[in-house]
């Protein structure tokens, strides 16, 4: 299953791939299920983001791991560098996925006013939860776009 979202924002994306720090992991994290980060090392690649999320009416803790697989700049037509972008994937995952692949992209926008910033989650989960699991998810990053355009406003 896929999910595709695109937030325009204010800032050049430079400074906006800049911003991709653990307080910009800790404003996007959803409120529901509770989430605690216990490790965040960055958006290179090798680097690892470690949570837990408590997930009350089964009174549960899952632990979920992703790794940073690959990240860089991407080259336009000219010489000048016009994306930014890391992929996570999931190495230790709750029981109700059973792949994540999250492509976060950093964009100029086109004539260089600000830039785009694209969430391409790939994941998996068991046929019965597809659904619910479909909207908690799109629920969760739509909710991400107000906090973005927020945090990078000039």
């Amino acid at each position: 299953m896929n999910i595709l979202f695109r937030t325009n924002v204010e800032q050049p994306y430079q400074d906006v791939a800049a911003g991709f720090t653990r307080e910009l992991f800790e404003k996007l994290s959803p409120k529901n299920p509770a989430i605690t980060l216990k490790r965040f090392d960055g958006c290179k690649q090798g680097d690892e983001v470690h949570i837990e999320m408590t997930i009350p009416i089964l009174n549960r803790t899952e632990e979920w791991i992703s790794r940073i697989v690959k990240a860089g700049e991407i080259t336009g037509h000219d010489t000048f560098t016009d994306e930014w972008y890391f992929i996570d994937e999931g190495t230790k995952l709750p029981f109700f996925l059973t792949y994540w692949r999250h492509t976060h992209r950093v964009l100029r926008a086109e004539g260089g006013a600000g830039a785009v910033i694209i969430d391409d989650i790939e994941y998996r989960t068991p046929w019965y939860l597809l659904p619910i699991m479909y909207l908690v998810l799109s629920g969760q990053f739509a909710a991400r776009q107000p906090i973005y355009r927020e945090v990078f406003k000039k």
